[in-house]
């Protein structure tokens, strides 16, 4: 072999020995049938349209001529028709079904062939009233359309898929500049649904070319139509059975006559229709898929299960053409496929008369080669030694110009030759080399090995292999193979050995790093508990590794069959993975997926497991690969935390990274109303009233940082039951990390009763409100009637002095507007200060507004002051400019600052009049809040009382309720603030409050 062997013949070598094997085995079985037993076995084929109906009778003569060719007398054939191109009305199959179910009295298949897609989807949807139990081998039909379910008992499937798009591309490919296409299809339901499949696929093009459809012609009017298409049209012989008045066709009779009249050129499906007027393409071979049909069937009469058999699929051919069409339609060979074949050429003058010229120069060689040999025979017996010398020298010439080292050897086994690749190779010269100078460069642990194996073989005048290392002209010794076979004379006599050997150190260095890298994947598969298993889909044969056999718990050292495997799947997974992978099969994918293994111990596993589909080195998709593992632990797990979910209190969900809920708990279906299937694969926003729907963009932004959090923190949210009624609630999220991806547990908490239990308290504590500020309002009637008394005498000083000038008529015009404007201003205080009184008492809910604590200090300070004055007491106000608006009720706040200034002053009474003295001060704290003090000089907060000031019922005074502290916290808190107290340095208390600002700016 010229240059270096690869690694990959390596591959090749070891799996051709493995192949051989497994051929051995299989063939066993085949070549043990000589003692079959006489009695023939019996097939029934159920025909669609009839024994004269192409494309379906080309596949079923196929098949019976195959099937009886390799089985001869000892099968018996059979067939029956539904004619569904006359009959195709259910009460004529339930007559088909009467007449079998009677005649299979006498006459009981051994396996049954329904030939197309009614004859197949006829025996699928009656198999267990007819053939309960007999094998069937569904053909021809195109796969998507056999029954769900057809293929789980005792069934195998060989057929074809009909690729539409690519029927169009072939059109497009040789004429790209096709405007019209009219489809030639018949009326029969099977013609009617594929119309549909065409026009589906068609839908691509439909701005660029204009299909029309035949069904609803009779065949004269499809052939007029067909004459009188336009230029740039195309005809595409769709399938033709019966047309629109009733009339039953044979396919290929109808496409011949189509041909003769047509005014475009013709493709169609089928390769039996080349030369019957298509142009060609990538066409489909019905005669392939019956001779294949019937190797199956062969097998399945010999015993083997039909459900071993995975579904097969027959490619299409390459692309081949008619010469014939391609020189009347005048279509450039150019525009065909690379690769593509034509056929029906003309002969030329050589492929007319090619036997006779080949004859004619035949025997002119001949005579010539006749007199040539006397004269050679002649000159050859003369020159036979000085030949055999020249030869010797161009076999010199020749070895020195290989790749490969060369040596010979004469009869004293000394070597007498070697070639320059082999002097090169060890910076030798001959004379170093000849005899037995050439060991020298062999390594000293293999001189002995060599020389044994060369002397032994040398004596027996045998071929020999040996392998040893040679010490190359840098000094490294080199691993080299050397094979040598023994060489004679013209006469036959033994003339010594010949050998040539090949550096082979890199394929042995790239063995061993091909040898270390299978034990680390071997390494790393059983460090993560990975078996991996393979399906050679032509064979239907099954590679497992030991780990696999571990899992399904097969035999060890046995070969394993499609069958076997599937066997063990769990009954209710075995539908779903088998169609995963005659999925993964014919779509050259893959598939991941998990299911149960039931084992013969009863036990049930959880494998997890991912294939896909693998083509060999000539593009062949002939291998699934595959890999399993066991998550038996993993589903143990899931179903105790699914219980734990079902028993939890709370409402739980489980929503993935798209909103889509995934997982909800019983407690869900009650408080929401809708099933456990209405919810799964829902949008969450399903739950939520549309107002809290939160934007994907926030979700988007959750999944990416995280963390555990309360929903909506301080906003009340509210979830939407299926009958649209709204309920308070209080969501927790935690994000959890799984194979899926990065789902969300949220926990849900039906609030209601809560907030009905804290809307009564807030109404208990409005009305504990009203009675304080009525006790208040009682305390400051004299402060009230002392407001009152100004703007009611000034009104009064005004009226009498208005009076006196009317008397005396000094009365002017300007006078007594002065007067009235006066009286006015005056009559307006008096009615503020009732309307204060009247808002102070007022019972119901606060009214909320945005509010300058500001403007309130300045209010009660004017409010308080001839209290103020009657206890010698000074108050005083420092407020921060620009002071943020806070969201209150006005009313409420006067009353805090009411009672806390009027606490003040009561703390005062035992202090002197010069230091009576109230100190109001609001700040903002730069947090969004603000800060609402008020300091006296009293006597300061005692160290029991401190920790009590604000409960109810609690005071320091001999007269007081206890109500007054209680109440302001309440107030504060209700604003969203808290409330405090301590002891002032330089004496007396200091009572403060902080509340936070109002969302908008400061007025």
């Amino acid at each position: 072999m010229p240059g270096r062997l690869r690694s990959c013949d390596i591959w090749k070598w070891r799996h051709a020995r493995f192949f051989l094997v497994v051929g051995v085995v299989l063939a066993i079985p085949f070549l043990c049938t000589g003692n079959a037993s006489a009695e023939p076995k019996r097939v029934l084929l159920v025909h669609s349209f009839g024994s004269a109906a192409p494309p379906f009778t080309v596949e079923s003569t196929a098949f019976e001529t195959a099937l009886v060719e390799k089985m001869g007398e000892r099968v018996d054939l059979d067939e029956v028709s539904l004619d569904m191109a006359r009959y195709p009305d259910s009460d004529m199959q339930e007559a088909i079904v009467d007449y079998l179910q009677k005649r299979q009295a006498k006459w009981k298949p051994d396996l049954v062939v329904p030939i197309g897609a009614p004859a197949g989807i006829f025996v699928a949807n009656y198999r267990d009233r007819l053939f309960p139990e007999t094998p069937i081998l569904y053909a021809t039909l195109d796969r998507r359309l056999l029954p769900s379910g057809a293929l789980d008992k005792n069934a195998a499937y060989i057929g074809q898929i009909y690729e539409i798009p690519g029927f169009l591309e072939d059109i497009l490919q040789i004429a790209p500049a096709t405007k019209n296409i009219a489809v030639v299809v018949g009326a029969t339901p099977l013609e009617h649904l594929w119309q549909e499949a065409f026009k589906k696929a068609a839908e691509p093009l439909a701005g660029r070319i204009k299909f029309t459809y035949y069904s609803d012609l009779t065949f004269d009017q499809m052939k007029e139509r067909v004459s009188t298409l336009p230029p740039n049209s195309y005809i595409f012989f769709l399938l033709l059975l019966r047309d629109a008045a009733g009339v039953t066709l044979n396919a290929d009779e109808a496409l011949e006559r189509l041909h003769a009249v047509a005014h475009a050129p013709i493709n169609s499906i089928f390769n039996h229709q080349l030369g019957l007027g298509i142009v060609g393409g990538r066409l489909h071979q019905s005669d392939r898929v019956g001779k294949e049909a019937a190797e199956i069937a062969i097998r399945i009469l010999h015993g083997e299960p039909a459900s071993s058999f995975p579904p097969r699929l027959v490619e299409r051919l390459p692309p081949r053409y008619d010469w014939r069409e391609l020189r009347r339609w005048k279509i450039d060979e150019k525009l065909l496929p690379p690769g593509s074949t034509i056929l029906f050429r003309e002969p030329t003058v050589w492929d007319r008369y090619r036997a006779w010229i080949i004859t004619g120069l035949s025997l002119f060689a001949l005579q010539a080669l006749l007199i040539t040999g006397l004269l050679l025979n002649l000159i050859r017996r003369r020159r036979a030694e000085s030949s055999l010398d020249e030869s010797e020298k161009r076999f010199q010439t020749m070895a020195d110009a290989a790749p490969v080292l060369i040596w010979m050897a004469g009869e004293d086994k000394l070597c007498s030759y070697f070639n320059k690749a082999w002097l090169e190779f060890t910076a030798r010269s001959m004379e170093q080399e000849l005899g037995n100078g050439w060991s020298e460069g062999v390594h000293p642990d293999d001189f002995e090995k060599c020389l044994q194996t060369y002397t032994s073989a040398f004596d027996a005048r045998e071929p020999f292999a040996m392998q040893y290392r040679l010490k190359r002209h840098d000094g490294e010794y080199r691993r080299i193979t050397d094979q040598g076979v023994p060489r004679y004379g013209p006469r036959g006599n033994f003339r010594g050995y010949v050998g040539a050997c090949l550096d082979i150190t890199e394929l042995v260095q790239k063995e061993r790093e091909l040898h270390e890298i299978e034990e680390r994947v071997a390494l790393a598969a059983e460090a993560a508990q990975l078996g991996a298993w393979e399906l050679d889909t032509a064979r239907n044969d099954v590679w497992v590794s030991d780990k696999v056999r571990e899992l399904f718990q097969l035999k060890p050292g046995e070969q394993v069959s499609y069958a076997e495997f599937q066997e063990r799947v769990h009954p209710r997974d075995r539908t779903g993975r088998d169609a995963a992978i005659q999925k993964a099969i014919e779509t050259r994918g893959g598939y991941e997926m998990e299911f149960r293994v039931l084992l013969p111990d009863g036990t049930v596993r959880w494998l997890a497991e991912r294939a896909r589909r693998v083509s060999d080195q000539d593009g062949n998709a002939t291998r699934l690969l595959g890999v399993s593992i066991d998550v038996t632990k993993r589903k143990e797990a899931e179903e105790l935390f699914r219980l734990a979910t079902e028993a939890s209190p709370s409402g739980t969900l489980l929503v993935d990274a798209q909103g889509r809920i995934v997982l909800v708990n019983a407690h869900m279906e009650e408080l929401f109303g809708y099933g456990r299937d209405e919810l799964i694969g829902q949008k969450v926003e399903l739950l939520v009233p549309e107002r809290f729907a939160r934007d994907p963009a926030q979700r988007v932004g959750f999944l990416t940082a995280p963390q555990a959090s309360a929903l909506g923190a301080g906003l009340e949210l509210f979830g939407r039951r299926k009958n649209g009624s709204e309920f308070p609630v209080e969501i927790g999220l935690n994000p959890i990390t799984t194979p899926r991806g990065t789902l969300v547990l949220a926990t849900l908490i039906d609030i209601s009763a809560r907030k009905t239990a804290e809307e009564e308290a807030r109404h208990r504590r409005e009305q504990v409100d009203r009675l304080g500020r009525v006790s208040l309002l009682g305390e400051m009637t004299a402060s009230l009637a002392h407001e009152l008394n100004q703007p009611l005498s000034a009104i009064m000083s005004n009226a009498n002095a208005a009076m006196q000038y009317i008397a005396k008529g000094k009365l002017d015009p300007a006078q007594l507007q002065d007067i009235l404007t006066d009286v006015v201003a005056e009559g307006q205080r008096a009615h503020d200060i009732i309307h204060n009184v009247r808002e102070a008492i007022k019972k119901g809910s606060a009214l909320r507004g945005r509010i300058n604590l500001n403007d309130v200090v300045k209010a009660v300070t004017h409010l308080i002051s001839p209290d103020a004055a009657a206890q010698s007491c000074k108050v005083e106000m420092s407020l921060a400019e620009d002071l943020p608006t806070i969201e209150g009720d006005p009313t409420q706040m006067q009353q805090v600052l009411i009672n806390l200034v009027r606490n003040a002053m009561d703390a005062m009474r035992d202090t002197p009049p010069n230091h009576r003295k109230v100190q109001i001060a609001t700040n903002n704290n730069g947090n969004a809040t603000v800060c609402v003090a008020v300091r006296d000089h009293g006597c300061g907060i005692s160290g029991t009382a401190g920790e009590r000031l604000f409960e109810q019922f609690f005071t320091t005074k001999e007269e007081g309720l206890g109500m007054g502290l209680a109440i302001v916290r309440s107030i504060i808190e209700a604003h969203g603030g808290r409330v405090a107290a301590e002891n002032a340095d330089g004496g007396g208390a200091r009572f403060y409050f902080h509340l936070p600002t109002s969302e908008e700016a400061p007025q």
